[in-house]
């Protein structure tokens, strides 16, 4: 009877690796906690882009985005990430990166969000720049495109890195983009989602870069091969900067 309750355990998360059916799931969820229980929160991070919650929000009850899996599917099958692996979510904006990390067999006990906004009790309300974590807390970050909303990225590498485990897996991805203004105006109905002061990330060089000689193995580099952008209007088939890697927490062992 244990095998087969644990067969039957198994099927019902593998049934979540199906778009349709974890696109039901989180949607029924969010309906119950945001809109049956009001659960919905947000905090305001000074390292954030203008417009970031705002953005976010009304794409809030939007499931079923593959970009994600060009994370979490490699993610899952690393020989070096076991199904209990920490891990935790940067920006999921909703339950759906849990959901499909369930589906792809990792223990949801194990499993955390962190988000400016949360309704859900798998996200936290946190500030990527700034964690409640202690060090070396996980052993997976994924930031999916997340890193553009910031202002200071080399602090959210910072601080990814303290609460990194030694040999612990970091998966960014970014959207490629080449947006001016104007474009970018017309795109998100009168607002520009960029950052203050530097140029946004569009290679996978200037997030090893933010990462100063940490970066270990490369499992995974996805370089925009396509330098495919949207212009003034939205595209399918947009380009991705992506990128997993494993980090070492002392530089001197990175250099022999």
């Amino acid at each position: 009877m244990k095998k087969i309750k644990k067969q039957l355990i198994l099927i019902k998360k593998q049934l979540l690796l199906i778009r349709a059916i974890r696109i039901l799931v989180g949607k029924a969820r969010f309906y119950y906690y945001a809109r049956i229980k009001n659960n919905i929160d947000t905090i305001e991070s000074k390292h954030a882009i203008d417009h970031t919650i705002k953005h976010n929000l009304k794409s809030l009850s939007s499931f079923g985005n593959p970009r994600m899996d060009k994370l979490i599917k490699p993610i899952s099958i690393l020989e070096n990430i076991p199904k209990d692996a920490k891990i935790l979510v940067i920006g999921p904006r909703n339950e759906d990166d849990i959901l499909n990390l369930i589906g792809n067999g990792f223990n949801s006990k194990n499993i955390i969000g962190l988000d400016l906004i949360s309704y859900s009790p798998f996200i936290e309300i946190g500030d990527m720049h700034n964690t409640r974590f202690d060090d070396a807390s996980f052993d997976v970050i994924l930031c999916g495109w997340t890193l553009s909303y910031s202002n200071e990225p080399s602090q959210f590498a910072k601080e990814a890195l303290r609460i990194i485990k030694d040999r612990g897996v970091i998966g960014v991805g970014v959207e490629y983009s080449t947006m001016t203004d104007e474009q970018a105006i017309s795109v998100h109905n009168g607002y520009v989602l960029k950052p203050d002061h530097f140029d946004r990330i569009n290679s996978t060089d200037q997030i090893f870069e933010l990462f100063d000689g940490h970066v270990k193995h490369v499992f995974f580099n996805h370089n925009a091969p396509n330098k495919i952008s949207h212009t003034d209007t939205l595209v399918d088939n947009v380009s991705n900067v992506i990128t997993i890697f494993s980090v070492t927490k002392n530089l001197e062992s990175n250099l022999n």
